[in-house]
């Protein structure tokens, strides 16, 4: 079967181009121009491969992988220079290419990383390495006190005071010691046996600033 990669460019004549190459090579060309649709085609598609602009309007295209249970290899372009963003999307686990795009190099990279890729069905693993934190980190989810267990850089396990309501599918959690407030998408929770709840919660879209500073903590999280 062939390979799918997933283009997410807002430029029509960018991704065109793109879309004709990489069909051009055998594999299956999906587009996208914005990254609402590209987030909706990384998730129903599954593409064994994903090419996205860093700026996206007002989003960053690194969101469409950090926070994904399961994410494909990623090649992130951008029309900037930027050595925070090249090294949040080093930590991301993508490539990071500076537009104008040497068209050879970036085929070679596309082969390299479909080449490493399988037929077989992932199995669902973990994308990042949680880091524990000993005795918690404050936090607040909405009126409810919570303290971060584990940390990494798409996601949290949160346990939550007794809170009646289960929890929205979307919510945001606040660090008040570092004024810092981080959305995040609802993975699984759980009743402890104190009426808590215990849950584990993906990142969700963050602004590149927000997102910054989210990987800075984690890195100083021993």
């Amino acid at each position: 079967m062939p390979k799918k990669v997933l283009v997410v460019e807002d430029d029509s004549s960018t991704r065109q181009g793109l879309l004709q190459l990489i069909a051009s090579e055998g594999y299956v060309a999906l587009g996208a121009s914005t990254f609402e649709e590209g987030r909706h085609l990384l998730r129903t598609e599954r593409p064994d491969l994903l090419i996205a602009d860093v700026r996206l309007g007002e989003f960053n295209g690194l969101q469409l992988i950090i926070g994904e249970r399961i994410a494909p290899p990623a090649i992130m372009v951008t029309g900037y220079a930027d050595p925070v963003l090249e090294s949040d999307a080093r930590k991301a686990g993508a490539h990071y290419l500076v537009k104008p795009i040497d068209i050879p190099d970036l085929m070679t990279l596309v082969h390299a990383e479909l080449e490493k890729t399988t037929d077989v069905t992932p199995v669902p693993q973990r994308r990042w390495t949680r880091k524990p934190i000993a005795g918690g980190l404050p936090a607040q989810v909405a009126s409810t006190a919570a303290r971060v267990l584990d940390i990494s850089y798409g996601g949290l396990r949160l346990n939550l005071s007794a809170t009646p309501e289960p929890l929205p599918s979307s919510f945001d959690v606040t660090l008040p010691t570092d004024a810092l407030s981080i959305p995040v998408d609802l993975i699984w929770q759980s009743r402890t046996d104190d009426g808590g709840v215990e849950c584990g919660v993906a990142l969700s879209v963050m602004s590149h600033s927000a997102m910054s500073a989210w990987h800075g903590l984690v890195d100083a999280i021993a």
